[in-house]
């Protein structure tokens, strides 16, 4: 099922590509971009996105002054398939990574959202958490400075690799990070006909649940809301989630609720380091008058289950686990306020390249939102393919959906197996009624496996 990686560039492209990278003018006009990529944040985790009991004025300042989009998802639920996604703009299905352990080769023979910046005249860098696999040496294509580590890392004490020269450093990553990613900026501002695309790669909110010092205990006071479905029957969840719940296989079920409920307070403080770090970042950016000339992007790899249906962590349909925040604050265009339409990380790659005015290459299979930063009424698509697969090293998909506005279908496959869910987003939005074997809804049911077969079949022929 996996498509054949196109090999080459096109040649109007590459045309397009260096007339663009020769252009000072152009150059000159075109935004910084920084992402802020972080790792497990859910799709609620600050004030301005939804939450009741977290104070995070950092997140809610990039929200305030700039664009929050509501249902934006990742493709697939995990660390490493995400971020190759986001960095190739292509599904797992076509570029391989499916586990957070790969070995394959995701790079070569397709084009790299870093690679077409660079060669479009940016400076290019990647600081922080990377947690993908580089057949060869350091750097990493596309990438002029790349400061990082191997495999998920520590909050604390990590040691980095700068450039290929190891560096020990002290403290919460989160702060260490910024201080790398500044090293880049302070010297790229000698720079000052060419923009810079950053990717900040936080581990936060990633386990280990080790928040930063001045936020230990942080929320020990609050009341944390369970969520409304943590004590649903086992058999009201699809059949695939019940055996991720109990049983040998159950590597998302919760053991002890008292345990749990401190590990879910640790993640929340974890929310708040991160959140801190972002705020000085901002405020180091502001003191430095580039905020106006850069456009920010917060977002993270996939969510993250917090009890929700009696399960935590990731890799599984349901909303908390592949719902993410996305926030834009673009310093030139100064849009702002909130979108509700479709997106996914599949679509970032795309939207950077159309909004500094770089060509998009064929081979990426996302679709720009530009449109809906512009004009708040911008319809986002209408659907999307989620793929996910099997747990405990088999890299195979066990688990596919259709996400629309209002329905979401899973169908879990296996030798043997195939099991379906349907779920009415807008009446039932927690998840709590499978719809599946209604037959008041058969007609939605076949509409979008229909829908997901074709889907299947366009993108295999790509």
């Amino acid at each position: 099922m996996n498509a054949r990686p196109n090999r080459a560039f096109s040649g109007l492209f590459l045309v397009l590509l260096l007339a663009c990278g020769d252009s000072h003018q152009e150059q000159s006009s075109r935004p910084n971009v920084l992402v802020i990529y972080c790792d497990d944040l859910r799709f609620d985790g600050a004030a301005a996105l939804g939450s009741s009991f977290l104070p995070t004025p950092g997140i809610d300042r990039l929200a305030g002054e700039g664009v929050t989009f509501e249902r934006s998802y990742t493709t697939t639920s995990r660390c490493c398939p995400s971020r190759a996604t986001f960095l190739t703009g292509v599904r797992a299905s076509t570029h391989g990574v499916w586990v957070n352990r790969p070995s394959v080769d995701w790079q070569t023979g397709r084009p790299l959202l870093s690679e077409v910046l660079q060669k479009g005249g940016y400076r290019t860098a990647w600081v922080g958490k990377w947690h993908l696999p580089n057949p060869g040496a350091l750097p990493v294509r596309g990438f002029d400075h790349f400061a990082s580590y191997e495999g998920p890392g520590s909050h604390f004490d990590q040691t980095f690799v700068v450039d290929g020269q190891s560096r020990r450093t002290g403290g919460f990553q989160a702060d260490v990070i910024n201080d790398l990613a500044l090293e880049f900026i302070d010297g790229e501002a000698a720079v000052e006909s060419q923009p810079w695309f950053l990717v900040l790669g936080h581990k936060a909110p990633h386990v280990p649940l080790t928040p930063a010092p001045e936020f230990v205990d942080a929320l020990e006071d609050i009341d944390l809301p369970l969520p409304v479905s943590m004590d649903d029957p086992l058999s009201s969840l699809p059949a695939r989630y019940q055996s991720s719940r109990v049983g040998e296989g159950g590597r998302h079920g919760i053991a002890e609720r008292d345990e749990w409920y401190q590990e879910v307070r640790a993640y929340w403080e974890l929310v708040l380091s991160l959140d801190a770090s972002i705020g000085r970042l901002l405020e180091s950016l502001e003191a430095r008058h580039l905020l106006q000339d850069t456009l920010v992007i917060l977002t993270s790899d996939n969510g993250q289950l917090l009890g929700e249906h009696g399960l935590q962590q990731k890799g599984l349909g349901y909303e908390p686990s592949i719902r993410v925040p996305l926030i834009l604050r673009d310093g030139p265009w100064g849009h702002r306020g909130v979108r509700t339409g479709l997106v996914t990380n599949l679509d970032l790659a795309p939207t950077i390249l159309e909004r500094v005015g770089l060509p998009v290459p064929a081979e990426f299979e996302g679709r720009s939102f530009v449109d809906q930063i512009r004009d708040p009424e911008a319809r986002g698509q209408e659907r999307f393919l989620y793929q996910a697969p099997a747990f405990g090293g088999d890299t195979g998909v066990v688990e596919r959906g259709v996400i629309e506005a209002e329905w979401k279908y899973l169908v879990f496959e296996a030798p043997g197996i195939r099991q379906e869910a349907l779920f009415h987003l807008v009446s039932d939005p927690d998840e709590r009624r499978d719809l599946a074997q209604d037959p008041a809804h058969q007609l939605v049911r076949d509409r979008l496996a229909t829908w997901l077969v074709a889907e299947r079949s366009r993108i295999a022929k790509r």
